[in-house]
């Protein structure tokens, strides 16, 4: 990889996470971090605000962990933090990259972001930007869409593009898995993102806790320090010995090889199920989830419940639809090669060759 770079510089990657916006930018740009660094370069990080620092802190063990400037900005505005972000770039010289930076890109990965802020950083620096609302034409160097069919013709400004779910970010546990079908199901994973506000997985554990076709299921629940209903999880665990907690996962692939069933929200993890092989059931908590649950059903068949804040039933559903995949083998096993035909897990080397090649 280092026929990419003719310096020694690193990528600046501008990225959020709080219980309001969740964690998932934060960890999508981490594994971009992890994959440019495998490649020989170097990753740093700029958040808003101390918040934003602390989490993202919390994802890595010390050793491991990047550079990480607080940019003292709210993260819901981020022409407040341009004047941070140009010192960091090294001044704002009309010259790109700046002289003398060690930057030779900025990664955003932000929801809040103008067509304005993006302007103005465009003459300090390479800029790429991470995407999936489609909120308007972005004016930058290179263009990240990764779900299955974006359309191309919606990016005019963006001078590069890396479109389509090749392009999916994640862990580089994550690539060229080969899942193991079990005829029974003995152990599910839940996965509610990392708020939870709907207490999706507490209401959906209790439930298949009381239920007779689950009885014999060990169920594996995702929870972290955000996780809105987290003591209420910890005290069904606590009487339940089937109900395991997971926190702070280290080999996500490993766990999730090790289950028959998933229910995940439609965010990253759903990705990752795919790249493991775990046949699963979406459902949504959040306007930019929509899209990826619905190409999600239509090009690898993941069944969606419905939205937490809006269906009433969907613990009925979701329960529903586990019961009909656990009963029927041939069903199950056919989702899951649909699941891991769609995603290699391979997306994160990709973008970070793109960011360098700029």
């Amino acid at each position: 990889m280092k026929e990419f770079m003719k310096e020694h510089r690193a990528i600046l990657i501008y990225a959020d996470g709080n219980p309001d916006i969740a964690t998932g930018h934060l960890m999508r740009c981490l594994s971009i971090a992890d994959a440019l660094r495998s490649l020989g370069a170097d990753a740093e990080f700029a958040v808003s605000d101390e918040t934003s620092r602390v989490l993202l802190s919390s994802f890595s063990r010390e050793e491991e962990g990047y550079p990480i400037h607080v940019l003292h900005a709210d993260y819901r505005k981020p022409e407040g933090s341009l004047a941070a972000l140009t010192r960091l770039l090294g001044g704002g010289h009309p010259v790109r990259p700046v002289p003398g930076s060690r930057f030779c890109c900025l990664l955003i990965d932000s929801y809040f972001v103008t067509e304005a802020f993006l302007e103005a950083l465009r003459p300090l620096v390479r800029t790429a930007f991470l995407d999936d609302l489609y909120a308007f034409d972005y004016p930058v160097d290179l263009v990240i869409n990764y779900d299955f069919a974006p359309p191309e013709s919606f990016y005019t400004k963006a001078g590069k593009k890396l479109l389509g779910c090749r392009f999916t970010p994640l862990r580089a546990q994550f690539a060229g898995l080969s899942p193991v079908f079990r005829k029974e199901v003995g152990d599910l994973l839940i996965s509610t993102g990392g708020t939870d506000t709907y207490d999706v997985a507490g209401r959906l554990a209790s439930s298949l806790l009381a239920s007779s076709g689950s009885v014999s299921w060990r169920i594996h629940v995702l929870t972290g320090t955000m996780h809105s209903c987290r003591a209420k999880l910890e005290a069904l665990a606590a009487s339940h010995p089937q109900l395991l907690l997971h926190e702070n996962v280290k080999d996500m692939a490993a766990l999730m090889g090790s289950c028959d069933l998933a229910v995940s929200a439609a965010g990253t993890t759903l990705y990752e199920l795919c790249a493991a092989g775990v046949p699963a059931v979406s459902f949504t908590l959040a306007d930019n989830q929509l899209p990826c649950a619905r190409d999600m059903r239509r090009f690898a068949g993941v069944p969606y419940a419905g939205d937490a804040r809006n269906a009433p039933e969907l613990i009925d559903t979701l329960s529903s639809l586990l019961f009909s995949l656990a009963e029927n083998p041939g069903k199950r096993g056919a989702l899951a090669r649909s699941m891991h035909a769609s995603i290699d897990g391979r997306g994160a080397a990709r973008i970070a060759r793109g960011l360098l090649a700029l």
